[in-house]
């Protein structure tokens, strides 16, 4: 990784103690995901958890959850709320490489490949995925495309109130975004805010995501092992159409 990127891990980690305790009600997009897997198999791969709310609810639910991120203050957290649920595994990795001894995974989710800021980066995590998953294992995405003369465009600094994420502490985002078509690129700039005791931490967390064209997403994907069995703009399911913008394939393991 850029120095760019290691200093946003760094800031990333800062949320590591309120990480997802703000929100709406995440348990109908847990269901989803439960649903979704149980016609694949029990064994989960958890990519890029941060702190691994939905592979614990998983878990719960009777799978065998494996969930990783490259941030170690996040699994720290993760298992510092759920280190005792039965069935749920945690690790510090990388999804580019990583190697775990767990049994051959029947399905494996995320939705942060933009983070992963060239198409080499996103092709090593695939083979790596591609590497645990058994044979007619699902790995479904939720993607966004490049599409050719793409508008740049800019959205000015806006704030998010993340409401009493802890008792008597508050956080809140003040964040800009900057869309750049000529590259693929989204650069978010945020500053977060945690109020406690009297007391306010404020850090700064940039962070860039990268889009691919879809032809990228698919040569990947291929050169991994995966067939892309169905393609849709949703998680509705509802067709994708060429001027769509949003992918949700659903790859599966050859």
């Amino acid at each position: 990784m850029s120095d760019k990127s290691e200093m946003d891990i760094k800031t990333y980690a800062k949320h590591a103690r309120i990480w997802g305790l703000y929100g709406p009600e995440e348990t109908e997009k847990y269901e989803y995901w439960c649903k979704y897997a149980e016609n694949f198999g029990k064994n989960i791969l958890l990519p890029m958890c941060a702190v691994g709310n939905i592979g614990a609810y998983m878990a719960k639910r009777g799978f065998n959850v494996t969930a990783f991120d490259i941030t170690p203050e996040m699994i720290a957290e993760g298992q510092k709320r759920f280190g005792g649920i039965e069935n749920l595994k945690y690790y510090n990795a990388d999804i580019r490489d990583f190697n775990f001894d767990i049994n051959p995974v029947d399905f494996c989710f995320g939705a942060d490949f933009g983070f992963l800021l060239t198409i080499e980066d996103i092709r090593k995590a695939l083979v790596c995925i591609s590497r645990h998953m058994r044979k007619g294992g699902c790995l479904p995405m939720e993607l966004w495309f490049r599409t050719l003369n793409d508008e740049s465009d800019y959205s000015p600094p806006e704030r998010f109130d993340l409401g009493e994420v802890l008792p008597g502490v508050k956080a809140w985002k003040i964040g800009e975004s900057r869309n750049d078509g000529e590259t693929g690129r989204w650069h978010l700039s945020q500053e977060v805010h945690i109020e406690e005791n009297g007391s306010e931490e404020i850090f700064d967390h940039s962070f860039i995501l990268q889009s691919y064209y879809r032809e990228e997403w698919i040569n990947a994907l291929h050169d991994a092992g995966f067939e892309w069995e169905n393609e849709y703009k949703n998680r509705e399911k509802e067709v994708w159409q060429e001027d769509d913008e949003s992918w949700f394939v659903e790859a599966i393991k050859r």
